[in-house]
């Protein structure tokens, strides 16, 4: 590949920046972002504050729904 990547974007469509983005998330965040074909995609934070080189596409592939992350179960939950 050539390197790179999409950037995700926040509710409002604008580019998140990582570091102003990385600043406001405690470790271990899993919180929702625009990705690519503005899919909800969940961006995650590292233990060390940085984020996965990856993002997770939060649309279920059954129903359509997004599946939310339960931190009490430790797990993304469908809820269909």
């Amino acid at each position: 590949g050539g390197g790179g990547g999409i950037p995700a974007k926040n509710a409002l469509g604008d580019d998140l920046m990582a570091k102003a983005y990385l600043a406001e998330k405690p470790a271990g965040d899993r919180s929702l972002a625009q990705g690519l074909k503005g899919d909800a995609t969940y961006l995650i934070v590292k233990d060390d504050k940085t984020l996965e080189s990856y993002g997770l596409n939060a649309v279920c592939t059954h129903l359509g729904c997004v599946v939310p992350w339960s931190a009490a179960n430790n797990k993304f939950m469908c809820p269909c």
